[in-house]
């Protein structure tokens, strides 16, 4: 399959995972970085209009190919590209890839954090892509890309720009629960008695949703302590790089669909999607993961 085949094949979603094309995209790791990053280019320029496109697939598939590939020229390109997402009102695109975007992040980075850091602190992003960025810090610490400290020291200086702004870097009710919560949820995964008065002020004044994440689970964390806490993560899915593209575009992006006649006789193949309730879904089974592996901790301490 030559490399121009690879790419059509990759361009639209016709039900089914172009695995031929894909694993023929591996094996040309070489050869095909090069369109990859030009494809990515040349998306970023367009962010609105092919996010309207739930057919065409070919920069998702760049995406996950250039992660695999720990590409550090994707980088820029990647949070170019997330940061005009998070700028459009509505986008079952950036829903899409929000869930794996901190692993994207994590693996083509290579320890630089400062686009990273850009992206967590733009207030006109949305919410979904800011959070991303907190979260990508956890997957370096735990991938041993970074020092514990050095997240420590960042997640510090969010805490005090949140509360010395009275919050003012939220633009809603909405936004402070969701991003406030996310860096209380993720500072807690590395048990940080450092920012345990910055977490606990969170909890004091009300300003997280309880129902995403406890008092008595940040407890649990300080209890079993940094090591212990680092390590239930270590085993997490969720908090891994991406190392099978081809795996995590079919777990993520597809559902296969019998072909459907319209009215007009015409073949339309569904197969690209993801609805809110399966990332609900996910998102309950990473917490309910992470619990049962403090637990196991716990008991293990004892």
């Amino acid at each position: 399959m030559e490399l121009s085949e690879i790419i059509s094949r990759l361009e639209n979603n016709y039900g089914r995972l172009p695995r031929d094309a894909l694993e023929r995209a591996i094996e040309e790791k070489e050869a095909i970085t090069p369109l990859l990053l030009e494809i990515l280019s040349d998306s970023r320029n367009n962010v609105e209009e092919i996010s309207n496109k739930p057919d065409y697939i070919l920069y998702i598939c760049s995406f996950y190919l250039l992660a695999q590939f720990r590409e550090f020229q994707a980088y820029p390109l990647i949070i170019d590209f997330v940061s005009i997402l998070g700028k459009i009102p509505v986008s079952k695109t950036r829903d899409v890839l929000a869930d794996d975007l901190p692993r994207m992040l994590a693996s083509v980075c290579h320890g630089n954090i400062e686009p990273i850091k850009q992206l967590t602190e733009n207030t006109e992003i949305h919410q979904s892509i800011r959070n991303a960025g907190i979260e990508s810090l956890i997957i370096l610490v735990i991938q041993g890309m970074i020092p514990r400290e050095q997240v420590i020291e960042y997640y510090k200086e969010l805490f005090v720009k949140i509360y010395d702004s009275k919050l003012s870097v939220f633009q809603d009710k909405a936004e402070q629960y969701y991003i406030l919560g996310s860096l209380v949820m993720n500072s807690s995964m590395m048990a940080p008695a450092e920012l345990q008065q910055y977490i606990e002020k969170a909890f004091d004044d009300n300003l997280i949703r309880t129902l995403d994440f406890e008092r008595q689970e940040f407890e649990e964390l300080l209890e079993i302590g940094p090591e212990a806490a680092l390590d239930v993560l270590r085993d997490d899915f969720h908090y891994s790089l991406i190392e099978d593209a081809i795996s995590d575009i079919e777990s993520t992006y597809f559902v296969t669909f019998p072909l459907k006649q319209t009215s007009n006789n015409l073949t339309v193949v569904q197969g690209f999607s993801k609805s809110s309730n399966k990332s609900k879904t996910k998102s309950k089974q990473k917490k309910k993961t992470q619990q049962e592996s403090r637990r196991k901790n716990r008991s293990k301490k004892k």
